[in-house]
């Protein structure tokens, strides 16, 4: 049995939102959202691929009036591997950062919700908090659909570098902007000092 089977034995499938799908559910909401992760690398021009998931990052200030808005949803605190609803009236635990949802248990998932730190207009990097970005430069729309800079997607694809991430780098990388370039590599030589990426950032320049 492979690790993904033994995985949708234990808490069931996914089956994930589409990034047009989620601009439709989050129209209106109030509060500022961006599809991360390998949707937006694809929008960035990395090669079109099977999604495992749908990640969408929303502020952590925001957590409540995200709750309210998807209250038609069950949500469930996803960390290391583990899982555990997140019932209305509930409080999220200290540290978390990360919910998946689904209709009810009958269903399969739909989207990983990633809860991102900010301080006043800044959005701030978890794994180091001086690095921060503008929550108006964070972003880009693509066909109506807001999706994080390719920038940061690398920089958290960084800490892992699974085969995947390392097609992604290869696809996105050379198409950066040159500030957004630079970003990437003050930002890795700050929080990943030992990456390969950075040379290779580098020999772009």
């Amino acid at each position: 049995m492979t690790e993904v089977e033994e995985f949708q034995r234990l808490y069931g499938p996914w089956q994930p939102m589409r990034p047009g799908e989620v601009a439709s559910l989050l129209e209106g909401c109030g509060f500022r959202w961006w599809v991360a992760g390998g949707w937006a690398l694809q929008a960035a021009g990395a090669e079109a691929r099977q999604h495992e998931d749908t990640d969408v990052t929303v502020l952590h200030r925001d957590l409540e009036p995200l709750r309210d808005w998807l209250s038609g949803f069950h949500l469930w605190e996803a960390d290391s591997g583990s899982l555990r609803p997140l019932l209305p009236g509930e409080e999220m635990t200290d540290g978390r950062e990360q919910l998946w949802m689904r209709r009810n248990a009958f269903e399969p998932w739909l989207l990983d919700i990633l809860l991102s730190p900010s301080e006043g207009d800044d959005w701030l990097y978890k794994r180091n908090r001086q690095i921060r970005l503008g929550l108006d430069a964070i972003g880009h729309a693509v066909d109506g659909v807001p999706y994080l800079q390719p920038e940061l997607v690398l920089l958290f694809k960084a800490h892992r570098r699974r085969p995947k991430d390392e097609l992604d780098f290869a696809a996105v990388a050379p198409r950066l902007s040159p500030p957004a370039r630079d970003f990437l590599i003050g930002a890795l030589r700050s929080s990943e000092p030992d990456c390969p990426w950075i040379g290779d950032l580098e020999a772009f320049a």
